[in-house]
C-alpha cells in the first residue's frame, strides 16, 4: 500500500481553508490510532479514507493526523521509508497550520524511523530540532519522550553514562508532571536496560522489576509483557534457563491476548535462542517457525530474513542440509533486498559452513568471500559512522547545554558579539548548502554517467567530491572557532576524569588501530565548560596520534600540577615533534605544518584550544624537540 504522495495542497490554501474537524473523521482517526500497533494494515486502509475525506473538506487537522497515525503504521510494519514519508507529510501540514505539538510529533516520528533504520546521527538531528521546539511550552510528554529516545540513541553508540543521563532527565520530568504509570514504568525498564548492556544484571533486574510492579499496579500488561521479556534475558544471561523460559512465556501469552503480533515475533525469538543456548534444537526450531509465520503475515521483512537465518542455523546444527540451504537461500535473498547487513553476513556464513560440511568446498569458499567482504564492510561503515558520530556528539553536547540554560534561565542565548562568530554562523549555515549540492549532484554524475565518463573526468569528479567535504569540515571547525571561549557560555566545576573517559570512547577506533597508550594519574576538578574541555583534550590528544611516528606506537603522558592560583596540565607524545622555526605558528588559525596529502585537517584545532584556555583567562603553550614529541603545557585557574 503506497502512501498518499499525490496529495496537491499549498500552505496558504491550508490557512485559508482550514475547516473544523468532521466528528466522523475525529472517531475515524481514533480508531486508526487504536489499530496501529495490532492491525497496521487495517490502521493504513483507514487513514487512506480520513485523507481522501479531510483533502476534500479542507479538514487539515485530521489530515495531518492521519498521517501521523501511517508512520506509525508503517514503522509496526518496518517500513521506515514510507513511516518517515508518511510524518513528512503530515510535517508540511502541521508547519502551514503553526501547530506546535503537530510538528513535534511529526518530527519525533521520523527521528524514531531513523534510529530503527540505524541512522543515530539523523534521528539525534531530528530529536533535538523537536526538543527545541518543545522548550518553553507546557508539552512536557513530548519532551520526556525526546529525551528518552536521543537516550536510546547513546545507548546505542555505547555511550551509557549519557544514555543514563537523557533517561533520568526523561524519568524526572515525568514524575514532576504527573505522568501516567506507563510512561514512568518505560523509564525505570530502559535503566534497567542500560545495566543489562553493561552486564550488571543485578541492577537491571532491579530496576526492570520496579516497572514490573509499576505495570502490575496499573494493569499496563503491554508495557507488562515488555517488562517479562526483559527479566527473561537477564535469566537467560544469567544461565538460568528454566526461569528465563518462564517469564518469557509469560511475556507471549500476553502479547497473544493483546492482539500484538509484533510482539510476539520477539517472543518466539528469545524462546528459540534460549532453547538453542540448552541444545533443545527440534524446540528452538519450532519456536522459530512460529515467528516466521506471524513476520510473514505482517509483512515485516526484516524479521523474516532473521528467522530464515535462524531455521537455517538449526537445521545445520541437526545435520538437515538441503532444508537449512533452503530457508537460508530465501533469507539471503529478503536479506539482500532490505540491505540488513548484518543479517547477509549471517545467511553467508552459515551457507559456507553447510557447503564445508557437504564438501561442496568451492561454494563454501565463494560464501565465505561474501561472508569476509559484508564483514569488512561493515567494519569500514561503522568506522566510518564513528568518526562522523565525533562531530555530532560535540554538537549535541553544546546543544544540551544550550538547552539546559533555556531551561534554568527561561531566556534566549544571547548570541555572541563578534564579527567571527556572524561570519562563522553565516558560512555554516548559508554555505553549506551549496556544498551539500555540489556533493550529491557530482555523486549523482558519478553514480548514473561513469561508464560515459573517461579516466579524467572520473578524476574531476573525486576532485569536486572531496573538495566539498574539505570545505564543509573546515566550516563547521571555523563555527567551532568562533564559538569557543565565549564569556556567556556556563561554566561549571568538570571532573576532567569523566572528560578524558568520553575521549577515550570517542577516539577507541583510532587508539586500537595505532596501539596508542594514555597514561595519567587521577585528574582534577576545574571550573570550565565540558565542550571547551572535551575539545581541548580531544584536538591533542587526537593530534598526538595523528603525528606519531611509524616505527613507534603513540604513548600520550598527561600530568597535573596543582599551583596557587591555577592547574597547570601537561599532554606530552613521543610523535615527530615540531621544528623550533614553526612552533610560533601552531596556534594560529588555519595554519597548516604539514601536507594535507600526508595528514588530514583544517588548521583550526589548535586555535581553538588557545580560544578556550584564553576565555578561561589561562595560558597555553608547548615544548618540542623534532622526532623526539611534543608537550602542550595549558593552565586553568581555580575560578574564572
Amino acid at each position: 500500500m503506497a502512501i498518499h504522495k499525490e496529495v496537491l495542497f499549498s500552505p496558504s490554501a491550508i490557512r485559508a481553508k482550514n475547516t473544523d474537524s468532521l466528528p466522523e473523521l475525529t472517531k475515524l482517526n481514533e480508531l486508526a490510532e487504536q489499530l496501529a500497533a495490532k492491525e497496521p494494515d487495517e490502521c493504513l486502509r483507514h487513514t487512506d479514507e480520513i485523507v481522501r475525506v479531510g483533502v476534500e473538506n479542507y479538514c487539515w487537522k485530521e489530515v495531518a493526523r492521519a498521517y501521523n497515525t501511517m508512520g506509525t503504521a508503517y514503522w509496526y510494519k518496518s517500513d521506515y521509508f514510507n513511516c518517515i514519508a508518511s510524518h513528512q507529510q503530515a510535517l508540511k501540514i502541521w508547519e502551514s497550520l503553526s501547530e506546535t505539538e503537530g510538528i513535534g510529533t511529526s518530527m519525533i516520528g521520523v527521528g524514531n524511523a531513523y534510529l530503527r533504520q540505524g541512522d543515530f546521527q539523523a534521528a539525534l538531528e531530528q530529536l533535538q530540532d523537536a526538543l527545541r521546539l518543545f522548550q518553553g511550552t507546557e508539552y512536557t510528554d513530548g519532551i520526556a519522550s525526546v529525551y528518552n529516545n536521543i537516550g536510546v540513541i547513546y545507548k546505542n553508540w555505547g555511550d551509557y553514562e549519557t544514555a543514563a543521563i537523557h533517561y533520568q532527565k526523561s524519568l524526572d520530568i515525568k514524575e514532576k508532571s504527573g505522568a501516567s504509570a506507563g510512561n514512568i514504568s518505560n523509564s525505570y525498564n530502559n535503566i534497567g536496560l542500560l545495566y543489562y548492556f553493561q552486564e550488571n544484571y543485578s541492577k537491571a533486574l532491579k530496576y526492570i522489576q520496579t516497572a514490573e510492579r509499576i505495570n502490575k499496579e496499573s494493569a499496563n500488561k503491554n508495557l507488562l509483557a515488555d517488562n517479562y521479556n526483559n527479566i527473561g534475558l537477564i535469566h537467560s544471561k544469567e544461565k538460568r534457563y528454566d526461569e528465563a523460559l518462564k517469564y518469557l512465556f509469560d511475556s507471549l501469552e500476553i502479547k497473544k491476548e493483546l492482539g500484538d503480533k509484533r510482539g510476539m515475533t520477539v517472543s518466539y525469538r528469545e524462546i528459540g535462542g534460549v532453547n538453542k543456548q540448552k541444545g533443545n534444537y527440534e524446540v528452538a526450531l519450532k519456536h522459530y517457525e512460529e515467528g516466521l509465520l506471524i513476520s510473514e503475515e505482517i509483512q515485516a521483512r526484516d524479521s523474516i530474513g532473521f528467522f530464515g537465518n535462524k531455521i537455517g542455523e538449526v537445521l545445520l546444527l541437526t545435520g538437515k542440509f538441503d532444508e537449512a540451504i533452503s530457508y537460508l537461500d530465501s533469507a539471503l535473498t529478503i536479506n539482500l533486498d532490505t540491505g540488513n547487513k548484518a543479517f547477509i553476513k549471517e545467511s553467508y556464513l552459515f551457507l559456507s559452513k553447510i557447503h564445508a560440511a557437504k564438501n561442496s568446498h568451492e561454494k563454501a569458499y565463494d560464501y565465505l568471500c561474501d561472508y569476509v567482504r559484508v564483514k569488512d564492510e561493515l567494519f569500514n561503515e561503522e568506522r566510518t559512522k564513528t568518526i562522523s558520530e565525533i562531530q555530532t556528539k560535540y554538537e549535541a553536547e553544546k546543544k544540551d547545554l544550550e538547552i539546559e540554560k533555556l531551561n534554568m534561565e527561561q531566556q534566549h542565548l544571547i548570541d555572541i558579539n563578534n564579527e567571527l562568530e556572524l561570519f562563522a554562523g553565516k558560512a555554516a549555515h548559508d554555505l553549506k548548502e551549496p556544498l551539500r549540492m555540489m556533493s550529491s549532484y557530482s555523486g549523482l554524475l558519478e553514480m548514473r554517467y561513469s561508464e560515459a565518463l573517461d579516466e579524467d573526468g572520473v578524476d574531476y569528479l573525486n576532485i569536486i567530491q572531496s573538495a566539498s567535504k574539505r570545505m564543509t569540515a573546515l566550516l563547521t571547525g571555523l563555527l567551532e572557532y568562533a564559538r569557543s571561549g565565549a564569556s556567556n557560555v556556563k561554566k561549571e566545576d568538570i571532573d576532567l576524569n569523566d572528560i578524558l573517559a568520553h575521549v577515550k570512547h570517542n577516539l577507541q577506533l583510532t587508539l586500537k588501530e595505532n596501539e596508542a597508550k594514555i597514561v595519567h594519574k587521577e585528574l582534577p576538578t576545574v571550573f570550565a565548560t565540558p565542550s571547551g574541555m572535551l575539545q581541548i583534550f580531544q584536538n591533542i590528544i587526537a593530534n598526538a596520534i595523528k603525528f606519531r611516528k611509524t616505527d613507534t606506537n603513540p604513548v600520550i603522558t598527561i600530568t597535573c600540577q596543582k599551583r596557587e592560583k591555577d592547574y597547570h596540565l601537561s599532554i606530552a607524545d613521543n610523535g615527530i615533534g615540531i621544528p623550533d622555526d614553526q612552533q610560533a605558528q601552531v596556534f594560529e588559525i588555519f595554519r597548516r605544518l604539514n601536507s594535507r596529502k600526508h595528514y588530514s585537517g583544517s588548521g583550526i584545532g589548535l586555535a581553538t584550544c588557545k580560544k578556550i584556555i584564553e576565555g578561561l583567562k589561562g595560558n597555553i603553550w608547548l615544548e618540542s624537540t623534532h622526532n623526539v614529541g611534543t608537550t602542550f603545557h595549558f593552565t586553568i585557574p581555580f575560578t574564572v
